[in-house]
């Protein structure tokens, strides 16, 4: 067996008779110097299948490999280079039939996409994805799609870090078009770097009373790290004690009984508790938004059919919030400030509210579609835009369109089979990108 040594990667794409995108590249080349990474730029088809000019400025970072095959940066993830159309409007259209069913693959393309595909049972699942491109676009743009290409091209690139033979941390780098961009609280600009400002940490669905003690202890760190602005919170709130799948499966009650779950006065005070934790980690300047999310209004479902009148143990306080949804309140936040209170800065988000941070929608969960149809990624880009959502538990990158993971255990009572769940997180930056960052093995990055 080989063995792979901690190294980092940059990996980019840049078009055949493409212009570099020389503040960019500059800022690639100052990033890889700083954290002695290897940048490789592989080559991809450009306007058509005559061009075969590759820009001097390039051609040391053009590796000798053709990568058709997939070229391992470790035994876990590869990279390579099939000649995908740079004119596909999604290109991890069939890829997942190819990497090896354990195995991550970074393809070239002008587009970032990412896709997460299940494999396993037991292990993490594969990711799928594209990288950006070094160079400026270079379509026909005389026919529709040329035009969609060109809107689509990213400058951008995929930082790969690899810990050990099968352990590696992965993010995206989108820059602008005049070349800055972010990776982790540092901007580059061509050889200048400073840095850059945290806008909004959009977290992997919450799930108090679920939530995994490793990722909420790495969240934390980066909270303290990264000092976001603001803090978007996707089903806080879990509703084990009034969840309606529940209803009838007396031994999952029975259990659920056993381990003190039934208790909706006791499953707010936790979720009151945490909030001040978040409230002491991120500071009083931090706004804390809470996203109306479908756990969340397992409460609101539970008072409506009014389930808590045959539940003693729930009916007095249950009664008070049926109360208080009758006056048009909001029973979660009326719930936890009876159960411990509520920090100042945090801020309850009523379905269908706008909000939005340098362009993006942050105001979505993402568990619904247009006109009350459920969610799905597309018909979150039809409807929003840009967007950072959550819901699916499964990262997700289409265009603009972003979605993160869980923050809970990957394994729950309630899941079964392949699973794509991962602990991803989203960070919009100062310069208006979207960067997701996942938790492996207690951690986001190389050490």
């Amino acid at each position: 067996m080989v063995k792979h040594q901690a190294k980092t990667y940059v990996i980019t794409s840049a078009q055949y008779n493409g212009l570099v995108n020389k503040d960019f590249l500059a800022g690639l080349e100052t990033y890889c110097a700083e954290r002695e990474a290897e940048l490789l730029v592989l080559p991809i088809k450009g306007r058509n299948i005559n061009q075969d000019m590759m820009d001097p400025s390039l051609v040391e970072y053009l590796h000798q490999t053709s990568f058709k095959m997939g070229t391992k940066l470790n035994d876990k993830i590869k990279v390579y280079n099939y000649p995908i159309l740079p004119q596909m409007i999604d290109p991890s259209t069939g890829l997942a039939r190819f990497p090896q069913s354990d195995v991550s693959a970074v393809f070239a393309n002008p587009k970032q996409r990412l896709k997460v595909v299940p494999n396993s049972n037991q292990s993490l699942p594969k990711v799928l994805m594209t990288t950006g491109a070094v160079t400026h676009p270079n379509y026909n743009i005389n026919n529709r799609q040329g035009v969609f290409a060109d809107h689509d091209h990213v400058y951008g690139a995929i930082v790969v870090e690899t810990v050990d033979n099968v352990t590696y941390h992965y993010r995206q780098l989108t820059a602008q078009k005049n070349g800055p961009f972010v990776d982790l609280g540092v901007k580059y600009f061509g050889k200048e770097k400073e840095r850059a400002v945290l806008e909004a940490l959009v977290l992997g669905d919450w799930h108090v009373g679920d939530t995994n003690k490793e990722v909420r202890k790495k969240t934390f760190e980066i909270i303290r790290d990264y000092e976001p602005q603001r803090i978007i919170l996707h089903d806080f709130f879990n509703g084990h004690s009034v969840n309606h799948h529940e209803k009838g499966k007396l031994a999952s009650r029975a259990r659920a009984a056993r381990e003190g779950k039934l208790s909706l006065e006791e499953e707010l005070k936790m979720n009151s508790k945490e909030l001040y934790a978040f409230a002491e980690v991120a500071g009083p300047k931090t706004e804390i938004v809470i996203v109306a999310s479908n756990h969340n209004e397992f409460l609101d479902r539970y008072l409506e059919e009014g389930r808590f009148m045959v539940e003693h143990h729930n009916a007095a306080l249950a009664s008070k919030l049926f109360a208080a949804k009758v006056e048009e309140k909001n029973p979660l936040q009326v719930g936890l400030e009876m159960c411990g209170g509520v920090p100042k800065n945090v801020k309850f988000l009523e379905r269908d509210e706008d909000y939005k941070r340098r362009g993006w929608q942050l105001g979505a969960h993402g568990d619904q579609g247009a006109n009350g149809a459920r969610g799905g990624i597309r018909g979150i880009e039809n409807a929003y835009g840009k967007s950072v959502t959550g819901h699916t538990h499964t990262p997700e990158i289409l265009r603009d369109t972003y979605i993160v993971g869980t923050s809970t255990d990957l394994r729950l009572d309630y899941t079964s089979g392949p699973s794509s769940w991962m602990n991803t997180h989203a960070m919009l930056w100062d310069n208006g990108r979207v960067q997701l960052i996942h938790i492996i093995n207690g951690n986001w990055r190389m050490k």
